[in-house]
């Protein structure tokens, strides 16, 4: 099986090369051209400004790149005009300026815990009235909610009205009935009437919704009692999770921008109300609170919301369209336009993932012209002798592929898992998956080897996937097919 799968990519390669053939008698003379003259320097993959007058390393560890008189800096690959037509090539810029980051997310929204009221009474006794419903009723501020009838409450009021003339007893008892939850403007009425009242009334204190009741009329209560829950819809809570790589630059009063799959075509605005201290143990990522306005009490709790979170602008950032990158195991590179059909594959490195666009740190230059379409064809194309050699190797020695096929069962096992893509960089991805019951793993959050096969460059961070992978001989486990979660695999849609 592994002999095959082996055998299967060659000949991916292979095509590829041949569909190219047309060119490679203009390649091979260009290239034996090439390799006629001297190069007049030496310049390093990811800094273009590092120059040295004979071959070696550059400052990152990687070889010096030739560069020949008349700027023929030895194409990686060459094409002509019909051929970038029919693979599709478009081209694109590398640019400096204003980065504008951001994140999306989804999330779910709750109630305002801030307004959040539960009504309990401060003396025992029985609800002789009961003036709410049903939870979801609104209430308004003075509205009375329950009368309770309280012993206590009685003997207190008597206790206050025979204290007239003695200041300081007055004072006690009025004291007495604040702390049994008598309101000051009860007390003055108290004081103004000299009649004992056998039930107290409470009142909302503002305009509310039931949330939770707890007691009903004629209930006998206690201290213990929750008689009723109040809350506000005048502004929602929406709980979201973003990436741990927002950490950075992710801050309090940051602006929102939220949608509802109930209000299409609307947008509510809002901002960060919260950045948890930690983060998610399970997912490893960032918690926030979003705060937003519901004018109307439009919205509801426990709604779904997608929403955006732009955090502030970077300045001379220089970036390119997310889909002229290609991740594998070997790195993020791009392809360069060295104009007449000539293209380069350049290594870069790689930040912060803002809407479509992706910030470079190294490797590229302000308007470099890049490829944004076709770049696989063509980065495949740059390595298709190595295809060739490989296909060779595999077919003029018989003996060796015996020997892979007596081998077979000794080769590592593929297994599969599924999980949530956490962080993609340079050199492998992150992921959250769920059990794997052939190696006895728990959910957990792990990093993986990416084979160089692996086109990373259609994923995400926050991507539901599912994954095949086996363990490597120097430790570690590689990821060697990766699709979102549901897809076929390639075995299933031969």
């Amino acid at each position: 099986m592994l002999v095959g799968g082996v055998v299967a990519a060659v000949l991916a390669s292979l095509a590829i090369y041949i569909f190219l053939m047309p060119e490679q008698d203009g390649m091979t003379e260009s290239q034996t051209t090439s390799a006629s003259r001297q190069p007049l320097y030496w310049v390093a993959p990811m800094d273009p400004d590092y120059r040295r007058d004979e071959p070696g390393l550059s400052p990152m560890g990687m070889d010096l790149v030739p560069v020949y008189e008349g700027g023929d800096d030895g194409a990686d690959v060459s094409i002509s005009p019909t051929v970038q037509q029919n693979l599709g090539v478009r081209l694109g810029m590398a640019t400096s300026g204003e980065f504008q980051q951001q994140v999306d997310a989804v999330g779910y929204t709750a109630w305002d815990q801030s307004t959040i009221q539960m009504l309990h009474p401060r003396a025992e006794g029985w609800l002789e009235q009961f003036n709410v419903a049903s939870v979801g009723d609104r209430v308004e501020a003075g509205q009375i909610l329950y009368e309770l009838f309280a012993p206590r409450l009685v003997s207190a009021q008597r206790e206050y009205l025979n204290a007239a003339g003695n200041s300081s007893l007055r004072r006690a008892a009025e004291e007495r009935l604040l702390a049994l939850g008598v309101t000051q403007e009860q007390v003055a009425e108290l004081a103004s009437n000299n009649e004992v009242s056998a039930r107290l009334a409470y009142r909302a204190a503002s305009d509310a919704v039931v949330s939770g009741i707890g007691a009903r009329e004629g209930s006998y209560v206690t201290p213990t009692n929750n008689i009723l829950t109040l809350a506000s819809l005048n502004q929602i809570w929406i709980d979201v999770e973003v990436p741990a790589t927002t950490m950075p630059w992710m801050e309090l009063g940051l602006p929102v921008t939220a949608e509802f799959p109930a209000f299409p075509g609307e947008t509510w605005q809002g901002q960060v109300a919260l950045v948890y201290p930690e983060l998610d143990p399970v997912t490893r990522s960032l918690r926030l609170r979003l705060a937003l306005d519901n004018p109307g009490h439009r919205l509801k709790p426990n709604m779904f919301a997608s929403v955006r979170v732009e955090g502030p602008p970077r300045p001379d950032i220089i970036s390119v369209p997310r889909e002229a990158v290609i991740r594998s195991g070997q790195g993020a590179r791009v392809l360069t336009a060295a104009g007449n059909g000539r293209f380069n594959v350049q290594p870069v490195r790689t930040g912060v993932v803002s809407g479509d666009r992706i910030e470079i740190l190294a490797g590229l230059s302000d308007g470099t012209e890049i490829v944004t379409s076709g770049q696989f064809l063509l980065d495949s194309e740059a390595n298709g002798e190595q295809a060739m050699a490989r296909l060779n190797a595999v077919v003029s020695d018989p003996e060796q592929s015996d020997s892979q096929d007596e081998n077979t069962e000794t080769a590592p096992e593929t297994l599969t898992g599924i999980g949530t893509i956490q962080s993609i960089n340079d050199n492998g991805v992150t992921l959250s998956h769920g059990p794997i019951p052939a190696l006895n793993w728990p959910p957990m959050t792990m990093g993986f080897q990416i084979m160089p096969t692996v086109d990373l460059s259609s994923f995400a961070e926050g991507d539901d996937i599912e994954f095949d992978f086996m363990p490597m001989p120097d430790g570690g486990y590689s990821i060697t097919e990766l699709r979102r979660a549901g897809m076929p695999t390639q075995g299933d849609t031969q």
